[in-house]
């Protein structure tokens, strides 16, 4: 495997190219399947673990009691500026999104191992299950180390066939028992991961996912914080019937009650500048000869502004009291719009060339490092199209090498202490 310096003298230039031949290599093996707790994204760890190693006598590998990967450089101080990203994706996903930010780091953890002891402590960290698509729960590890994931919420979770959060996550490695006596919805409180209480500063490059650096012609940018999110299981609950024998006005069809309220919310969201997504719709039963009894769906609500993230949310459950048929709401994820530390923004900012910070739509482990007080930024890539989520992502190569090099810029300024 190509080396992530360049050849010849060690220089603390990182090389930006061979990391980008790292990310081509481990989507020829993986692309598209390494879905939190699975053997391919096991597999996919192990790699990164004996790629980590092989970059420096110095460099630790070591993981914290909620299955987080992290990757130390000692410095001089034991204060340390943290570079933390996924190596998870969503089944079918891309080849950037979330591993560019762990390739990129391990790329300036060589550049900078291959020069002279830093004076901080620099750690790059692969947080486990970034994407929640089996247990329907973002920023699963990063939120569990800083203390937002309570024992009981991960006890209340569970994938489509029924297996719990905690049976499948203790055999990777989650300690759940660590999650113990830490009932509180405040997460501004103590860490659960010892590492980050050493934490003064902390990065992550990440393709944007949408179109806006694209269309302005930009190939990375400062990000300056991360939508609010509520999202709901919800579930109506109606009368099955035959199709050829039914008429429509005796009809408590949950699949039509769904289609409606749906229709009504996104229109309400369109209008007050937020977003409105059910990316999973079942019907049960679901043969083309009946009217359903129920319909299970995902809900997804967004909004930069946490008063119309509620007002939002609040026309939601409105809008279900309008429906015929009987609603249940299940399991909840809740996150407030994050704002990144506005001095490393600037910082951020600066080693982009300039150009006004961007507010990310998705949500990224970073958002949960900034929840609990700890000074974080964000680095977007340019994604053309915007497309993210989906085989068809991309960013073009001179842009992936220049979001590697800020990174660099910016993790070697964090490093100098004051």
């Amino acid at each position: 495997m190509r080396p992530y310096l360049r050849e010849g003298p060690l220089t603390r230039v990182v090389d930006a190219e061979a990391v980008i031949a790292r990310l081509r290599e481990t989507d020829a093996r993986s692309g598209g399947a390494r879905e939190a707790w699975g053997a391919t994204w096991l597999a996919e760890r192990g790699r990164l673990d004996a790629l980590a190693r092989s970059i420096s006598d110095s460099v630790t590998v070591e993981t914290d009691p909620f299955a987080n990967t992290w990757y130390v450089l000692p410095g001089a101080d034991a204060e340390t500026v943290l570079v933390g990203s996924h190596s998870d994706c969503v089944p079918g996903g891309g080849w950037l999104d979330g591993i560019l930010g762990i390739h990129a780091g391990l790329g300036v953890l060589a550049a900078i191992a291959g020069g002279s002891r830093p004076p901080r402590t620099l750690a790059v960290v692969d947080w486990a299950d970034e994407e929640g698509t089996r247990f329907g729960r973002s920023l699963l590890g990063s939120s569990a180390a800083t203390g937002a994931l309570t024992a009981s919420e991960l006890r209340g979770l569970a994938d489509a066939d029924g297996s719990s959060a905690p049976d499948v996550v203790s055999r990777f490695g989650f300690d759940t028992g660590a999650l113990a006596g830490a009932e509180r919805a405040d997460p501004a409180f103590g860490f659960r991961s010892p590492r980050l209480a050493e934490v003064v500063a902390a990065c992550e490059l990440h393709i944007e996912q949408g179109p806006t650096l694209q269309r302005s012609g930009r190939s990375v940018a400062a990000v300056s914080g991360c939508l609010g999110v509520r999202r709901q299981q919800i579930t109506f609950t109606g009368e099955a019937g035959h199709a050829g024998a039914t008429p429509m006005a005796d009809r408590r069809d949950p699949v039509r009650d769904a289609a409606r309220w749906l229709a009504s919310l996104s229109d309400a969201a369109q209008a007050a500048g937020g977003l409105a997504t059910v990316g999973r719709i079942e019907a049960d039963p679901a043969i083309a000869t009946a009217v359903a009894r129920r319909c299970r769906l995902s809900l997804d609500l967004r909004h930069a502004d946490l008063d119309q993230l509620r007002a939002l949310e609040a026309r939601a459950m409105e809008l279900l009291g309008e429906s015929r048929c009987e609603v249940d709401l299940g399991s909840q994820y809740r996150q407030d719009p994050v704002a990144f530390d506005p001095a490393l923004v600037k910082v951020a900012a600066s080693v982009c060339g300039g150009g006004d910070p961007v507010r990310s739509g998705p949500l990224h482990d970073s958002a949960a490092l900034a929840q609990a007080g700890i000074p974080t930024v964000m680095l977007f890539c340019a994604s053309l199209g915007g497309i993210s989520h989906s085989r068809a992502e991309d960013t073009s190569e001179p842009d992936l090498i220049a979001g590697v090099q800020a990174l660099h810029r910016l993790v070697a300024r964090l490093l100098e202490t004051p």
